[in-house]
């Protein structure tokens, strides 16, 4: 029998934890700065930001070709590298809610923003990072409230 894949939880920046660490997990936000030489991201929502660790999804060589005309960019139609290139995009981040040996280095933020709170003991290493175009931030904070408030089904015994 084929080894099923252990799901993410959705779960909004705010409401991450240092009990959540060691699990999976699938959260959304702006990517307000991208540091290249660390592949450090900062997610923000809200008044929360989060570190996140993006070696893992990065392809220099598919990076390179996003820059590239299109008749030399990579073969591949599922690589898009283009949310590395897109600062104050919504992107989708999947993968695993790490603690830090040592607390990592939290980059500039942009003068414009009220300083987040950010816990750099703490950051998601992530299996895959992808443009979230249609994201409405919003509703899904209010789905994800309104999913909170649901009781759980009981099962007959």
């Amino acid at each position: 029998m084929p080894q099923q894949v252990e799901h993410a939880t959705v779960i909004m920046l705010d409401a991450i934890t240092e009990h959540d660490v060691g699990r999976k997990l699938r959260v959304a936000g702006r990517m307000l700065t991208y540091d290249p030489e660390s592949a450090l991201v900062l997610l923000h929502d809200a008044s929360s930001a989060l570190l996140v660790d993006a070696t893992l999804c990065l392809d220099l060589e598919a990076m390179h070709s996003v820059c590239s005309p299109p008749s030399e960019r990579s073969k591949n139609p599922n690589v898009d590298h283009n949310w590395a290139l897109q600062r104050k995009s919504h992107v989708w981040v999947v993968g695993y809610l790490e603690r830090a040996e040592d607390e990592l280095p939290i980059p500039m933020l942009p003068a414009y923003l009220p300083a987040p709170d950010i816990n750099p003991s703490i950051f998601i290493h992530a299996l895959i990072i992808s443009p979230a175009k249609d994201l409405d931030i919003v509703r899904l904070r209010a789905a994800l409230t309104a999913m909170a408030e649901v009781p759980p089904t009981p099962y007959p015994v």
